[in-house]
């Protein structure tokens, strides 16, 4: 059986759901560890992305083929553009090739899926027809370099022939498939949602922008090892519980860690280790803060975070959430949104834009006055 692509391990993904935050008895110790620099009156720019006109059709378009329907063709050979389902067994030499071979694949001819001539040489053929096609990898060939310019032939049976009916865009359509009437209005709902995004998006990233100023102001003179052991070990064995089910596709533990740029298990815990601690140096920077500026965490606002939690991932009881993200995960995120406001609450907005179009302003004006002497000196002259 062939094996599946191995999919990354993303270790930060992992790391986040695994990850437990500290109470707030442990801000006063993460302080020996932290030298605060500048946190208030960081200067910061917020660029809203503008909707335009693109955005909006793009959403038209994804909207409407979202509605498009398949129907099968019956009556006639295989046209550009067809959806044809096919069976196809790959030579090269007399001899198939592993990945050379398929049952029931469909294929959108003209997708340009299969190296050149294979989809147009199976245009005018009809259901149930066995087609041969004698082909050539193309050179250089990217998905396997051994067969770069080498011959091939295909042998491939036509099971079907299906086409895509895309919907005309209409005031109907979007009546009977959204909450409005008109075209017109669904098109200025998509406007503000799209402005919203962009807005949050402007947000999220003044907010980062912000507090990676901090953290570069900031120095990390050390950890609490304790903690660092504790999170590296949970996190190692987050990642073998994970590459497990590669391993059950017929993979080697080796061929897991390949796949996630590691040699041995040596450096996937080296890798691990700078992620701990990079996760740790913001978190003692945010716990620090926090302390200095009386930033406080109530139950009530952890629970209302838990309840979302719940909501949103049909979660039954608090105890099982609790269990996979750890006791204070929740404080900890209720906190660092918290000290993030406060971040930005006290930080200064630079419109760079607005100070570009002053700068200009200021030179068109001088230029102006330059200008204006000039023409007085000359009338001078000829007076």
């Amino acid at each position: 059986m062939k094996k599946q692509r191995i999919a990354a391990i993303a270790l930060a993904g992992v790391m986040v759901l695994g990850m437990t935050g500290c109470g707030n008895n442990k801000a006063k110790s993460y302080s020996k560890y932290v030298e605060l620099g500048e946190y208030k009156g960081i200067e910061y720019t917020k660029e809203v992305k503008e909707v335009t006109e693109d955005d909006i059709q793009q959403r038209l378009d994804s909207f409407v083929s979202g509605l498009a329907e398949e129907e099968e063709i019956t009556d006639r050979a295989v046209e550009d553009g067809d959806i044809v389902n096919i069976d196809f067994v790959g030579t090269m030499d007399g001899e198939e090739f592993d990945g050379g071979s398929a049952e029931g694949r469909n294929l959108t001819i003209g997708s340009n899926s299969f190296i050149s001539g294979f989809e147009s040489g199976l245009v005018g053929h009809n259901i149930g027809e066995k087609v041969s096609l004698d082909l050539q990898f193309p050179d250089p060939y990217d998905n396997n370099p051994d067969f770069a310019g080498k011959d091939v032939n295909f042998a491939v049976t036509i099971n079907s022939i299906k086409v895509t009916t895309t919907p005309e865009l209409t005031d109907a359509l979007v009546k009977e498939n959204t909450d409005f009437d008109t075209i017109d209005a669904y098109k200025e709902s998509i406007r503000e949602e799209l402005a919203e995004t962009n807005e949050n998006s402007a947000k999220q990233k003044a907010q980062s922008d912000i507090f990676n100023k901090v953290m570069e102001g900031s120095t990390i003179t050390g950890y609490d090892e304790a903690e660092v052991k504790e999170l590296v070990d949970q996190e190692f064995e987050s990642f073998k519980q994970s590459a497990e089910t590669y391993v059950n596709y017929g993979y080697s533990y080796e061929d897991v860690l390949a796949a996630n740029g590691y040699e041995t298990e040596e450096q996937l815990k080296e890798g691990i280790t700078e992620y701990i601690k990079n996760y740790l140096d913001q978190k003692m920077v945010m716990y620090c803060i926090a302390d200095k500026e009386g930033i406080k965490v109530t139950s009530e606002e952890t629970d209302k975070m838990v309840q979302e939690y719940m909501d949103a991932y049909q979660v039954q009881t608090k105890e099982e959430v609790y269990e996979y993200f750890g006791d204070d995960y929740f404080a900890f995120r209720v906190l660092s949104d918290k000290v993030m406001e406060f971040l930005k609450e006290n930080a200064v907005l630079v419109d760079s834009t607005e100070e570009a179009s002053e700068e200009s302003s200021e030179e068109d004006k001088s230029e102006e006055a330059s200008e204006e002497e000039t023409t007085t000196e000359e009338k001078a002259e000829e007076e």
